[in-house]
């Protein structure tokens, strides 16, 4: 804090002036470490023991399951008290204590009031409506501060200049445990009886959603989410926002937490404009679950709410929402804020940038620190145009996604050029190009390298693109010395526009490396073989989950043969084939695995193509075969 650095170097000076021992000095510090350790447990005791007042203010259908003892030296100094809904609060008895600490009170209008000011909060929730939340206090610059909930922190009044003291309660004279009620005695000499029902408890397990700043559950419209639920009671129940619907489901078992339910939500399709109908009434955004037991009830809720409807991307992205590339979120709060498109096009960095000229062209041209992500996407569906030029390599540490981008490879490498994209991180890494051009692949390269050694990308995909490689000879590596945890080739017309072969094609070169779900479909592969010197397939290393349909693959002069797998079907452990076409003009081989044959395996069909123009990248199947291979 910033007051414990002008403390020590109000100490400094005064040992410099005037030559106090080393250890008066400890002591000064041990002093103000004493001081600081204290406060903040003033703080905490009072944010704790406001957190008990407020569930007793405004229980909010949340029942007590448990009451725990907590001990110092055989003597209770706190109670712990769980809730229904598995929320856990901690409540301190102590004699007032000396801090100048605020004075929190209730006053008659059922508002928050602090040393004696109205804070405007409503602290008793009436009949269909809670309360608004309760105050936390922290202490800053030596000075007491407030908010309530995820607000503002804002001074509180006659709250300046936090002096030393004892630690004390302003709350609670007693508390204890009476027969199945947990009783509590309020300094105002107010008694309040609350009961304890080990047996009914409601709680959405939250911990495996995201929720936003104001603590909702955004979820896409027309979809179907779910979450776990704990209850134990009697006659749940689930009621939900007009437009949306939810339902529980038991499950045969519980999981390791208790839970025992799912609750399946199902959002709109189209945004609600609530009605003043009985149903909607104070309940626009809340799912509630809820059971009872005799004339008790536990309770809890999640609130919930539709994206908003934001015509650009850009917008969307910085109101937190998710822009989904192949499958990919890109999100705000994981990417950081918006880089700024240079007039000039020449990129001086890496991040995120959202496009809004057709036509418009940018350049890479970054020095070998590289960047930890490039992410270059349209603003809006109209922007189908974006050249990217890359004249150095992009050594990448996480994220390169394009969209609506014809990449052009432009790094030198002695009389040709080199791999467009180096991978310098060994996790989390994501490659993923959707409705893109890459053009001026050559061969003994390709698209991506590992630089990193042994790295695993989280995600390599490239889907609904052309990639042309404009040269023949042997060696080329659409990703190579590195796994996957998943890999999506999709919809892509891969080609070579010359009319000298290419050799020892791989669309993953992970030898010795593991590929742990794989997805080769509608794919059209023009007169790339997979084998050269030596004979392999087009994915090499051993692969977990593979499914390859619906592709053609056309070879018009094969040396030796190509295939989708090198070895045979056992470097595949579960494999899902079906609808591939392709044929081999020379009459060598052309099937699914180098080593054997399968059923179903590639079926040969000799005059597959209407139109064959390698100049133009233009192949178009005929008809019976239009539904197969990368549809434009």
């Amino acid at each position: 804090m910033k007051y414990i650095k002008l403390y020590i170097l109000f100490f400094l000076m005064i040992f410099a002036v005037t030559g106090c021992t080393t250890d008066d000095l400890k002591d000064d510090v041990n002093g103000l470490k004493d001081r600081v350790t204290l406060i903040e447990e003033q703080v905490k005791l009072l944010n704790d023991n406001l957190a008990v007042i407020a569930y007793i203010l405004d229980t909010q259908n949340k029942t007590i399951s448990e009451v725990k003892n907590v001990t110092d030296n055989g003597e209770v100094t706190q109670k712990k008290i769980v809730l229904s809904d598995g929320t856990e609060l901690t409540l301190t008895i102590g004699k007032p204590g000396t801090i100048n600490e605020p004075e929190v009170t209730v006053g008659e209008d059922k508002m928050w009031y602090i040393n004696g000011e109205p804070t405007g909060v409503i602290a008793i929730g009436e009949p269909g409506k809670n309360g608004e939340g309760y105050p936390e206090f922290r202490v800053q610059d030596g000075d007491w501060q407030v908010r309530f909930g995820d607000g503002e922190w804002k001074p509180v009044t006659g709250g300046e200049n936090v002096a030393d003291g004892s630690l004390g309660d302003q709350f609670f004279v007693k508390a204890e445990v009476v027969d199945d009620n947990f009783v509590v005695t309020m300094t105002d000499g107010m008694v309040h009886t609350l009961p304890i029902v080990a047996d009914l408890a409601c709680a959405i397990d939250k911990t495996s959603i995201g929720l936003d700043e104001e603590g909702f559950w955004v979820i896409e419209k027309d979809t179907r989410v779910e979450v776990l639920v704990k209850i134990t009671g009697e006659n749940p129940q689930v009621t939900y926002p007009q437009g949306w619907r939810a339902t529980l489901s038991e499950l045969e078992t519980a999981d390791d937490k208790g839970n025992n339910y799912k609750l399946y939500i199902y959002a709109p399709a189209a945004t609600i404009k609530t009605m003043n109908t009985r149903a909607a009434a104070n309940n626009t955004s809340d799912i509630t679950v809820q059971v009872q037991k005799g004339s008790l009830w536990a309770v809890d809720k999640i609130k919930v709410k539709t994206p908003k409807e934001l015509n650009t991307n850009e917008g969307k992205y910085n109101d937190g929402q998710a822009i989904r590339v192949g499958g990919l979120e890109i999100t705000r709060e994981l990417y950081g804020d918006i880089k700024a498109v240079p007039a000039d096009g020449k990129l001086t960095e890496g991040g995120v940038y959202f496009i809004s000229e057709n036509g418009k062209s940018l350049i890479y041209d970054l020095p070998i620190s590289g960047v930890t992500d490039l992410i270059i996407l349209p603003n809006t569906e109209e922007i189908t145009d974006i050249k990217l030029t890359v004249t150095k390599q992009i050594y990448l540490n996480r994220t390169f996604v394009c969209q609506n981008v014809a990449l052009l490879n432009k790094v030198v490498n002695q009389d040709s050029f080199h791999y467009p994209l180096r991978v310098m991180g060994e996790t989390g890494v994501n490659i993923v190009m959707d409705h893109c051009k890459i053009e001026n692949l050559v061969v003994t390269k390709g698209f991506a390298m590992g630089g990193a050694s042994k790295a695993t990308l989280d995600n390599f995909i490239i889907t609904n693109s052309d990639i042309e490689i404009a040269m023949g000879g042997s060696g080329f590596y659409l990703m190579t010395q590195m796994g996957s945890k998943n890999v999506n080739v999709e919809n892509n017309l891969i080609y070579n526009s010359s009319e000298t072969d290419v050799l020892e094609a791989k669309i993953c070169n992970s030898n010795l490396l593991t590929i742990e779900n794989l997805n080769l479909a509608s794919n059209t592969l023009i007169d790339i073989e997979s084998s050269g010197t030596s004979v392999y397939g087009l994915i090499r290393g051993t692969v977990t989950n593979a499914t390859v349909k619906n592709n053609l693959y056309w070879l018009s002069k094969a040396k030796k043969g190509a295939f989708f797998f090198s070895g045979n079907a056992s470097t595949v452990a579960n494999l899902n084939v079906g609808n591939n076409y392709g044929y081999s003009s020379s009459g060598k081989q052309l099937r699914m695995f180098q080593s054997a044959a399968i059923n179903p395996d590639i079926e040969l069909v000799a005059d597959l193509f209407a139109t064959f123009d390698k100049s133009t990248g233009t192949f178009v199947p005929k008809d019976e075969y239009k539904a197969y291979g990368a549809q434009r």
